[in-house]
């Protein structure tokens, strides 16, 4: 079995914090691109979808940590 990408040797604040400022400036990143490439609308609905992703990201988190 191989292992997780996520492994458990960091403090899950380091993780977790990282992955904070990853998914920031990797958002802001995709916000500007998105910007220059799609009209309004479509931009609108990007963020609609990038928000019910983050919402779902957020619930599977949730439901993981209740089964540790």
């Amino acid at each position: 079995m191989s292992p997780s990408p996520l492994t458990l040797d960091a403090p899950r604040s380091t993780v977790s914090s990282n992955a904070q400022f990853d998914r920031s400036e990797h958002e802001q990143q995709v916000a500007k691109l998105t910007k220059a490439l799609y009209p309004v609308d479509q931009q609108e609905r990007f963020l609609e979808l990038q928000a019910e992703v983050e919402t779902l990201f957020i619930q599977l988190q949730a439901l993981q940590r209740v089964h540790v």
